[in-house]
């Protein structure tokens, strides 16, 4: 379980996840919570990309270990970028869940041919991606963007905490950073440390 925070700015984008990983049994309880290594945490750079995933750690492991996406050029933006996401990363990206066993199995009552048991946040070109289970996209046009269990709550810090001033990187890690430790607090799913990713402008990991 998971919460994963993202906020669009100007020429870039900052990411924040959380570390708590929990054993959930058939009934919805958790019966085992754990803090995950940052080196196998749940955003991570890839290439040009920030990856994550909330729901299943086995998308996580495979973004971070075992995914080679295919790389925009870097004044791709707009309409292109978003087909360029539509045309060669999701298609790249379902390679990657089905060769490794990674998909729901079809069934007759399916509603889409491909699915999987996550929701995968994606940035590239200073620009973020939310990808469902059934491999459609969404872009939001406010920049806020939050997955996973503490999703809901982190949401609504994020939007509590809007400005008419423009956003920078900074600005923007203390919301999310604020928005996670809120979500935290609500969700027994969510849990620090926190780390937190930028790419655009500059690209760091603190």
């Amino acid at each position: 379980m998971t919460t994963i925070i993202a906020i669009q700015g100007e020429g870039f984008a900052v990411a924040v996840c959380d570390s708590r990983v929990s054993d959930v049994d058939q009934q919805g309880y958790a019966t085992q919570i754990a803090t995950v290594r940052e080196s196998s945490g749940k955003l991570a750079y890839n290439g040009k990309y920030i990856l994550g995933a909330a729901g299943d750690l086995r998308a996580i492991n495979l973004l971070h270990h075992a995914f080679v996406p295919p790389t925009p050029a870097p004044n791709l933006r707009g309409k292109k970028l978003d087909h360029f996401i539509t045309a060669r990363f999701i298609p790249s990206l379902r390679e990657l869940f089905e060769t490794n066993g990674y998909a729901n199995p079809q069934k007759e009552s399916s509603d889409h041919i491909a699915q999987h048991g996550s929701v995968i946040l994606v940035v590239i070109n200073a620009t973020i991606y939310v990808i469902d289970g059934s491999y459609s996209w969404a872009s939001d046009t406010n920049g806020l963007f939050a997955i996973g269990t503490g999703a809901q709550y982190a949401l609504g810090s994020l939007r509590t905490q809007e400005t008419k001033n423009k956003l920078t990187v900074n600005a923007s890690k203390k919301m999310a950073l604020k928005a996670i430790a809120i979500a935290s607090r609500y969700d027994p799913y969510t849990g620090s440390p926190y780390h937190t990713f930028v790419l655009g402008d500059e690209k760091t990991k603190t």
